[in-house]
């Protein structure tokens, strides 16, 4: 029995790497598409990143503005303490020694805005952002803002010994009455904030003018408002940090922001 081969004249081998270098070039060109694509998804989640931490700075600059004038006005209201303490004004001007005292727990710290940090930490960290210098201000900044944090954590806890040990000195009527007419409306003002509790009318006797008692108490008031010195050195250095990031975030990317 005879077997007939279809005669089909055999593809040229050219006509196979013709074919292979058509296929090739369609494959590399929607690797290539797509990874341009996904490189400007990329792109645009960066962008926006930055455009969070743009915002984040702005707010972080505001916000370093009122704690630095806080602490300095802090400053000033304890020497005014300590000279009303030597001149023995817990004798001769009662009511101003409770005000001095009472004013002296209030605090103001810096809260650093994080949003933009936050979402960029979530959505994968720092790889998210391709350009190294802008990375290494940011590292550099979250250092600096942990270090603020630890150093108004400690204050924190000099106040806690501060009420206990105002507890054991004002007169319990008297800080009461003090307790009841502060002023709660002034949040924004320094001065105001830090002269939130009024000067009491007739207020009684201090519990204890024991003289170890008293300068114990001058010495709690002087503990956190040492830590603000602290405080403002850091902050300073974080205002530099920040505006060298921001200027160099607008430079490179501000005019891709949307509005």
């Amino acid at each position: 029995m005879e077997v007939h081969h279809s005669h089909h004249a055999p593809k040229s081998w050219k006509g196979y790497i013709t074919e292979f270098l058509m296929l090739f070039a369609a494959v590399t060109l929607g690797f290539f598409a797509e990874n341009l694509r996904e490189h400007q998804v990329e792109k645009n989640r960066e962008i926006q990143f930055l455009q969070n931490i743009n915002y984040d700075l702005e707010q972080d600059l505001k916000e370093i503005n009122i704690i630095n004038d806080f602490n300095i006005e802090k400053q000033l209201l304890n020497d005014s303490l300590v000279m009303e303490y030597q001149a023995k004004g817990y004798l001769t001007n009662l009511p101003r020694f409770y005000y001095l005292l009472k004013n002296s727990i209030i605090r103001k710290f810096f809260d650093h805005s994080t949003s933009g940090f936050t979402q960029l930490k979530n959505a994968g960290g720092l790889r998210m952002i391709e350009d190294k210098s802008i990375i290494q201000q940011i590292i550099k900044i979250e250092n600096t803002v942990s270090i603020v944090e630890s150093l108004q954590e400690s204050m924190e806890q000099n106040l806690l010994m501060l009420r206990e040990e105002l507890n054991m000195v004002l007169d319990p009527v008297t800080n009461n009455r003090m307790n009841r007419s502060q002023n709660l409306m002034e949040r924004s003002n320094p001065y105001k904030l830090l002269r939130r509790y009024n000067y009491p009318e007739n207020p009684n006797p201090l519990i204890t003018y024991d003289p170890k008692e008293l300068s114990k108490l001058i010495n709690l008031c002087s503990g956190p408002v040492n830590t603000t010195l602290h405080i403002n050195f850091y902050l300073n250095q974080l205002k530099s940090q920040e505006e060298t990031l921001k200027a160099e975030i607008i430079k490179k990317y501000g005019s891709r922001f949307k509005g």
